[in-house]
């Protein structure tokens, strides 16, 4: 079961996954040439944010990390579609497909 975030929600979404979530993430990029590549495995999650960089360009920052370590910060060019999916019986949508130019 899968649910799209409207594209007017993406900020409030934002910041309630900020407020609400305290858990480990995994970031995985699936380029549209069809590969793919794990950038981050069962991290904690520090921050998720809607940037408006210009007047026609957005950015979704992720930040993950261990307290100890320097974070890493990946960035989404131009986000076009925000999906979460439900994967088991919890009923609750864990999964998060943030669907770009520059891949998924």
């Amino acid at each position: 079961m899968t649910m799209e975030i409207p594209q007017k929600m993406w900020q409030p979404f934002c910041r309630r996954l900020n407020d609400l979530y305290r858990g480990a993430v995994s970031i995985r990029l699936a380029e549209p040439s069809g590969e793919k590549k794990s950038l981050a495995e069962d991290v904690p999650l520090r921050s998720v944010a809607l940037q408006h960089q210009n007047e026609c360009s957005d950015a979704v920052i992720v930040e993950a990390g261990r307290p100890d370590e320097r974070p890493l910060q990946h960035q989404i060019i131009e986000p076009i579609r925000i999906v979460l999916w439900q994967d088991g019986e919890s009923g609750r949508y864990n999964h998060v497909a943030i669907l770009a130019e520059a891949g998924t």
